[in-house]
């Protein structure tokens, strides 16, 4: 399991909370202030605080943060908790002891805003003044004025978040793709997302139509080295869905799709997959003249998704449940998929009712390839692909984060017109799907642990070409 921060710790015990309630109380029974202060009591009980200045700034933090998994969110985001974001205080660029006191100044010289002095033989900088602009540390040759980066601003490969004139973190929509670095990079729990949990319980609770997990492939090894994905499918079974179909068999589809796409437009010379919904997104938002060379297939959940709402008639509901915060905004863009759940969602109504994955009689698992059960992990969707492009010269790029992705197919679009079909596989987190932000384990055990699973694939899928 991932070393636990007390801030997971915290994040986990109140979705537990929260589950553990939604299961108990009458369907038609609306969250009340007084049942979030309860929780928020019961989660922060009397006595001294532990993380902040008291146990009343302790309670509201939590109170907020239930009221974000409580209210239902048309739009999917990533939203600050306003409550618990600390405001850092630190300045952007700091002199450090480094600094020579040199004739030549080049420090002073270079601020536009005339924001830097020489006070006892050392440069100071007057931060009522200071645009943060950092030509003083460019032009530092000793590098003595360093740049400090909130955590926040600095996973956020976007400049999706922003300080507020408060000092405190701000999400600009315009930017953000929901791909979840900053979440788990605040060392205060201030940035979280909008959740959908609450409407997966009531929907399993009254059973109003089938209700469909369709599970990510980076499911494997998420509730231990020895849980078997056939026991997660027997736990989710007896949790009440009434089917548990694998993602995979989507992945093996568009696998099929995508290299039927890249013979169709050969002489295009560049395309890259759509899978990864926050990579698609940041290409659209800060790459739009490349926008028409991300693969138009549906990724492997929509794709899945699609399957069972034929096989149902459109008469059931379509849960997915994975590693990914993007995968909430991307379900929202069509009919396919009805809610997302995060595996550290799923633990905690699993712990909620009472259900350890680990003590349940595996289930057969048997929907999809290796080829597609090894989507989650880097390089695994271009590896599926090109297997049925092996009489095409392609050039294969991979790579994982955001401002990487970006950056390989600003250079791959430079070749256009010259060379062999590039293919660029473009995963926001790093390690591909499992390393997402919701997930429970390192991405080195889960990658043990998916290559494990796709290794006891006993029934391998065939394409069309393999028949």
């Amino acid at each position: 399991m991932n070393p636990v921060s007390e801030v997971t710790k915290l994040r986990r015990a109140v979705l537990t909370r929260v589950a553990r309630w939604a299961l108990e109380k009458p369907l038609n029974e609306k969250t009340s202030e007084a049942d979030i202060t309860a929780m928020a009591k019961e989660i922060i009980p009397n006595g001294p605080a532990r993380y902040r200045c008291c146990i009343y700034k302790e309670r509201a933090i939590i109170e907020e943060r239930i009221h974000i998994i409580t209210d239902s969110y048309k739009e999917p985001s990533v939203k600050v908790i306003s409550e618990a974001c600390n405001g850092c205080s630190v300045n952007k660029y700091v002199v450090t002891d480094a600094c020579q006191n040199c004739v030549a100044h080049p420090c002073r010289n270079s601020c536009p805003k005339k924001a830097i002095s020489v006070i006892q033989n050392r440069a100071f900088i007057d931060h009522t003044v200071c645009i943060e602009c950092g030509k003083c540390a460019k032009a530092c040759p000793y590098h003595a004025i360093i740049e400090i980066t909130r955590p926040c601003e600095r996973a956020c490969a976007l400049k999706a978040v922003k300080i507020d004139d408060s000092r405190k973190a701000v999400i600009d929509s315009d930017r953000c793709v929901s791909c979840g670095m900053c979440v788990t990079v605040c060392p205060f729990g201030a940035i979280t997302d909008t959740s959908q949990m609450m409407d997966v319980i009531h929907s399993l609770r009254r059973k109003e139509v089938p209700q469909v997990a369709i599970v990510a492939p980076s499911l494997a090894g998420q509730f231990g080295a020895k849980v078997s994905v056939g026991q997660i499918k027997s736990a989710l079974l007896r949790l009440g869905f009434d089917l548990v179909v694998e993602a995979a068999l989507g992945a093996d589809i568009v696998a099929q799709q995508e290299a039927a796409e890249i013979r169709e437009h050969y002489h295009s010379k560049l395309m890259t997959n759509s899978c990864c919904p926050a990579h698609a997104q940041a290409i659209r938002k800060n790459l739009p003249d490349l926008a028409g060379n991300i693969s138009t297939t549906l990724s492997p959940m929509r794709v899945t998704g699609q399957l069972i709402k034929k096989k149902y008639d459109n008469k059931v509901t379509t849960i997915f449940i994975g590693p990914c915060i993007a995968k909430k905004s991307e379900a929202a863009q069509g009919p396919e998929i009805d809610l997302v759940l995060t595996f550290e969602e799923l633990n905690a109504i699993f712990l909620a009712a009472g259900i350890n994955p680990a003590d349940q009689i595996p289930a057969e698992m048997n929907d999809a390839s290796a080829y597609g059960r090894l989507f989650a992990r880097a390089g695994g969707v271009s590896n599926a692909v090109t297997r049925h492009l092996i009489d095409l010269s392609l050039d294969i790029i991979q790579v994982q984060g955001l401002a990487q992705c970006l950056a390989a197919l600003k250079s791959a679009a430079k070749k256009i017109g010259s060379g062999e079909f590039t293919f660029v596989e473009g995963m926001a987190c790093e390690g591909g799907c499992i390393g997402g932000p919701g997930t429970l384990v390192t991405p080195t055990v889960a990658t043990r642990a998916l290559e494990k699973y796709a290794g006891e694939t006993t029934s391998v899928k065939k394409s069309d070409d393999d028949k």
